[in-house]
């Protein structure tokens, strides 16, 4: 099937063609005065409009990885059931709302759910050998294994938001026909598939809050993991507080931590988009056209040339990880995209949602 998606700042429509693209019959129709990208994309982020529902109590769990370990939260059920690995956004962690609402969301769906910090994020900062950057996949094929291995989890599947949907759809590419057998899915929300194009494009002034959240969360962990570990920086933690663009973060921090040649061929190797034909075990990849974070002109190159497994839905409305139909919690937990992530994940890994 066709779909036609238009390109953000233009007046033209961009024709893509996806294989088993799905035009859902479950509409995201905001409110009226919801219809905007931005406040769609700061609602979700910042619901103070209504209390957000109560989380239950997590185990805290450490993820082995070459070098160290990844600390997360744990949600199981006290029977088996389908396990859902949760990998957050660039500059965010494990505790950031769209994470917090998305494993809410599958472990009252019957799934058994973690959310772990990428290294330098959050809680994963004292035993971890670097930062993670936005193609490191490793470590999210570790905690895949980890999870499969734990009493009571059946298959995993893994579901990343935004910079975390794009190292999903990386992996998956990775993987090619070489999946792991316990891996049943991929789901990918608001995932910026080039970064040769959505870094500079979050560098303009019409960015700037956004850059500065996202900034200041990498600076963040940068700071904090050179102070722990100045062997392991190539950096001085002083040096953070100079840095005023993404740019100069990936010059500083990430190209000589890596070993990438320039910020160029950082950002051209951590992108999924050139995976996508690869892709081999079932994945989704949503998204919303007035993303003010990820325009849809820089996946319509990539999407023309996605694998058959790749099932992509967009909608017209959404923001960046928003989909807010309402002010009520339930608008916030329930919101179209996780919707469309639990049909999805409900294809292909089936739970039962009266779980305890």
């Amino acid at each position: 099937m066709q779909l036609t998606a238009r390109a953000a700042g233009s007046t033209s429509s961009a024709r893509v063609v996806v294989s088993r693209a799905v035009a859902s019959s479950d509409s995201f129709v905001p409110l009226r005065w919801l219809k905007n990208g931005h406040l769609q994309t700061l609602g979700a982020a910042a619901p103070l409009f209504t209390r957000v529902p109560e989380v239950p109590p997590a185990q805290r769990c450490a993820v082995p990885i070459a070098g160290g370990s990844l600390h997360g939260a744990l949600w199981m059920h006290a029977r088996r059931a389908p396990g859902v690995v949760v990998a957050h956004g660039i500059g965010g962690s494990g505790a950031s709302p769209s994470i917090v609402r998305g494993a809410l969301a599958l472990f009252r769906a019957g799934y058994h759910v973690l959310c772990f910090d990428m290294r330098g994020a959050g809680e994963s900062l004292e035993d971890v050998p670097s930062l993670y950057h936005a193609g490191l996949t490793a470590d999210l094929d570790a905690a895949l294994t980890w999870l499969a291995s734990r009493p009571r989890v059946d298959t995993v599947c893994l579901v990343g938001f935004s910079g975390g949907g794009s190292m999903a759809l990386k992996l998956a590419g990775e993987w090619g026909e070489a999946a792991p057998p316990h891996v049943r899915c991929v789901a990918s929300v608001s995932a910026p598939l080039d970064y040769t194009l959505v870094a500079p494009w979050m560098e303009g002034r019409g960015r700037l809050p956004y850059r500065l959240h996202v900034l200041g969360g990498l600076a963040d962990g940068a700071k904090k993991f050179a102070e722990r570990h100045p062997s392991r920086a190539r950096y001085k933690a002083r040096e953070v507080k100079r840095l005023g663009s993404l740019r100069q973060y990936d010059d500083t921090v990430i190209v000589p931590m890596h070993g990438f040649a320039s910020v160029e061929d950082y950002r051209a190797q951590a992108s999924s988009g050139p995976w996508l034909p690869r892709v081999r075990v079932p994945s989704l990849l949503v998204h919303a056209e007035d993303d003010p974070m990820v325009p849809m002109r820089t996946l319509t190159p990539w999407l023309s040339a996605a694998s058959p497994a790749v099932d992509v839905r967009l909608s017209r409305h959404g923001g960046h990880v928003g989909w807010l139909s309402g002010l009520d919690a339930q608008s916030w937990l329930g919101g179209w995209a996780v919707r469309q992530v639990l049909s999805h994940l409900r294809a292909h890994a089936p739970a039962r949602e009266d779980a305890s």
